[in-house]
């Protein structure tokens, strides 16, 4: 890894920050899905607006116009604060003394170390924003150990969780109706009640591995499921096709990570959400630091202080992150059922 450490100025906040934000991000899958929003502050404002629409009859021009009387949007603050994600190492002596560099019969650098160091401290902190940000598309978001709750979308936007399950047909008349097509249907369709005219791209749904199995394995599923395998090779890097399987509209990405000892998704479940510019944003907020205060936040920071007598560096690297989806009434949480259908 080359060295970006300017020497001259190693322990400035702002050129360590500089240097964080230049390493490479781990190919995490809910990135993109993300606006990233620098903010001053260490909590986030949200007006939501309940707006909605209303038919108009048709009526005599000589009338006056129908009222609104409340019907409108309505409009409410609230409040969220951005979680605080640090973490810190050491450098040492030993760290660099009779070490060589990677390759080289070279007696490694300092500002080697601090290099890796550097990226390991950044790749815990990004898997953990990873965890909230599938939290957000969950609509509840969790800490690290999964059963602290930092905040539930669907209580701060006053808005009802939809459910649906996804019946997988078995026996011999699996082949005369297709139900697993018919609840993705209807799930999407209670998604899209609640988009309000947000203009989306596609839907996609992070699914459980039994969920998974159910359905690239169901004999209504199977062709479909083989196609798409057999594809892949012919579509670019950026086509959303090869973020996961497709079928029925939905972008099916299998999430069988155990985080802790906790599944990121229930193996049973599926949990459903709308693509496109606006569905989820992801804000920045300053490190805890006083030269960083009411500055424009950025996705990480780092700071290194020598320790006394030289004995080496204290090294942190944090993010301040509040991931949400602004819209988690379109949000469908679905699980997988085995039934014979007639």
């Amino acid at each position: 890894m080359p060295n970006i450490l300017p020497a001259e100025n190693m322990f400035s906040v702002m050129e360590m920050t500089e240097a964080i934000n230049k390493l490479p991000l781990m190919p995490l899958r809910m990135a993109p899905l993300f606006r990233q929003r620098g903010v001053r502050t260490t909590s986030v404002a949200m007006d939501i607006k309940n707006g909605r629409l209303v038919l108009v009859s048709n009526q005599d021009r000589r009338a006056a116009p129908q009222h609104m009387a409340g019907r409108g949007t309505k409009r409410q603050t609230v409040t969220l604060p951005a979680a605080h994600l640090p973490l810190m190492d050491s450098l040492l002596p030993d760290d660099v003394q009779n070490v060589r560099s990677f390759g080289t019969s070279e007696p490694i650098g300092v500002e080697s170390v601090i290099n890796d160091k550097l990226l390991d401290l950044k790749n815990s902190i990004e898997m953990t924003v990873e965890f909230h940000r599938i939290g957000a598309i969950k609509g509840v978001v969790y800490d690290s150990d999964g059963t602290t709750l930092l905040y539930d979308l669907f209580r701060v936007f006053d808005v009802t969780k939809n459910t649906g399950t996804i019946t997988f047909p078995t026996g011999a008349s699996t082949t005369k109706k297709n139900p697993i097509l018919k609840g993705i249907l209807d799930a999407k369709r209670k998604a899209q009640q609640k988009l309000g005219g947000l203009p989306i791209s596609r839907f996609e749904a992070l699914i459980g591995s039994d969920f998974y199995d159910l359905l690239t394995g169901h004999e209504l599923v199977r062709k479909p499921f083989e196609d798409w395998q057999a594809n892949q090779a012919n579509w670019g890097d950026n086509d959303y096709r090869k973020r996961g399987f497709v079928y029925g509209g939905v972008t099916w990405i299998e999430a069988s990570e155990v985080i802790n000892g906790r599944s990121v998704v229930d193996t049973t479940k599926a949990h459903m959400y709308p693509v496109g510019l606006g569905c989820f944003d992801q804000f920045n907020a300053p490190a805890n630091w006083t030269d960083t205060a009411n500055t424009i936040g950025q996705p990480f920071y780092a700071q290194m202080e020598q320790r006394d007598m030289q004995r080496g560096y204290d090294v942190e690297v944090q993010a301040n992150p509040l991931c949400v989806c602004n819209v988690p009434e379109a949000l469908v949480e679905l699980t997988a059922t085995e039934a014979k259908v007639d």
